[in-house]
C-alpha cells in the first residue's frame, strides 16, 4: 500500500513532493498534464506510456507529445491557457 512517501512513486515524486525525477523539462510537462487532464486520465495515460520506464528521453518524448494533445483539445473546445511550452 502506498502512502504518498518521497520515493514510492515518480507521479507523487513529481507533483506531491517537487522532486526532479526524470528531469525539469520532463517533469515540467507530466505537471501540465497533471493540470489539464483528472486524475484517473493522467494515471490512465501513465499506465499506458510510461509503465514504470526509467528511460529519461522516452518519457519527455511521451509527455510532451501528451501535453500538446492536451492544449489542442483544450484549444479546440475553446478554453485558453497560459502555459508555455515546456511548462515549469
Amino acid at each position: 500500500m502506498m502512502t504518498g512517501k518521497p520515493g514510492e512513486h515518480p507521479l507523487t515524486d513529481i507533483l506531491v513532493h517537487n522532486i526532479e525525477t526524470y528531469g525539469e523539462e520532463a517533469d515540467g510537462y507530466i505537471r501540465g498534464i497533471s493540470d489539464f487532464s483528472s486524475r484517473h486520465e493522467l494515471y490512465e495515460w501513465w499506465n499506458a506510456e510510461i509503465k514504470g520506464s526509467t528511460d529519461r528521453e522516452l518519457v519527455l518524448q511521451k509527455a510532451a507529445e501528451r501535453f500538446t494533445e492536451l492544449m489542442e483539445r483544450s484549444s479546440l473546445s475553446g478554453w485558453q491557457s497560459e502555459k508555455k511550452f515546456p511548462p515549469n
